[in-house]
């Protein structure tokens, strides 16, 4: 029989979902964003599989949701600001009309250093942009650096950071977020070893803050198989996407590895005495866009 003769089998094609499932499913992304946002579209899948079940936990599952979610901005029914997204960059130099719009965006900026009088040094690392867009919200009114691994740092990026550690001249506590697999099991641990490396005398804390072993068993979180790679031999049981952990569980856990190295009595009084410190700088523009200060 020649080639030409064979007939491959079609796939298997899979069941449409209905309107009345796709419009359940668009109701159930709509209620989990509503509840807590900004999230990842990958949180939002996670919350929907593990809430629901109307989804299979599947890249097909996760590009369902990615599909109507981007549908449902579209049309305005979910806002756009409800959807993190940090793994894009629009770098532009700041420039100002005047002399009082400069001191009225310094106005909208200013921010007293919480960290000034504490004794401990705080960063929260992670291992991608997309969770560095979810947790940014707790890291930045505590004024915490929030830096972004991208996987496996460089070994220059890791330098400047140690170099940065080192400089505080205090204990300083590191906290990462991350995925539970074999690359996300070594990546903190190669960015603790190579720290120490390059600041042999800095005192530096560094703690898995999610996702732990302790958290899979205790949360149940979903699993899949390890992807086979150059980490994932003699690797046991399964892997675990810190998207898989909710985001607003994430934010919480960020936001109290924070707080317990500062003082929250003081940081409401710095925060008072900001927010006096902000007014005179608008007084300040307001002067100059009315030509009282030459």
């Amino acid at each position: 029989m020649s080639d030409n003769a064979i007939k491959r089998a079609s796939p298997l094609k899979r069941k449409r979902r209905t309107k009345a499932q796709i419009d359940e499913l668009r109701e159930v992304i709509r209620e989990v964003l509503e509840a807590d946002h900004p999230q990842s579209v990958r949180h939002v899948f996670y919350c929907v599989y593990s809430d629901t079940g109307l989804i299979e936990k599947t890249e097909s599952g996760y590009n369902t949701v990615q599909a109507q979610l981007l549908k449902m901005r579209l049309s305005g029914e979910v806002p756009w600001t409800w959807v993190s997204d940090g793994t894009r960059w629009r770098i532009e130099p700041q420039t100002y009309s005047s002399v009082a719009n400069a001191i009225e965006i310094t106005a909208h900026a200013y921010r007293r250093d919480l960290w000034a009088r504490t004794p401990a040094y705080c960063e929260i690392w992670c291992e991608s942009d997309s969770i560095a867009a979810t947790i940014v919200q707790e890291t930045d009114p505590y004024n915490v650096p929030l830096l972004s691994s991208r996987g496996f740092s460089s070994r220059s990026f890791l330098y400047r950071s140690a170099q940065h550690i080192k400089a505080q001249n205090r204990p300083a506590f590191l906290y990462y977020v991350g995925d539970w697999d074999p690359s996300g099991k070594i990546i903190p641990e190669n960015i603790n070893k190579v720290l120490r490396e390059h600041a042999p005398d800095a005192d530096i804390a560094f703690e898995r803050l999610l996702v732990t072993p302790e958290q899979i068993e205790n949360w149940r979180l979903p699993t899949k198989p390890p992807k086979k790679s150059t980490h994932s031999n003699g690797w046991k049981g399964g892997t675990v996407e810190a998207e898989a952990i909710p985001a607003k569980r994430t934010r919480e856990l960020v936001r109290e590895a924070i707080e317990k190295h500062l003082d929250m009595r003081e940081v409401s009084v710095i925060r008072v005495a900001e927010e006096s410190e902000r007014s005179a700088l608008f007084s300040l523009a307001r002067m100059h866009s009315a030509g009282a200060v030459q």
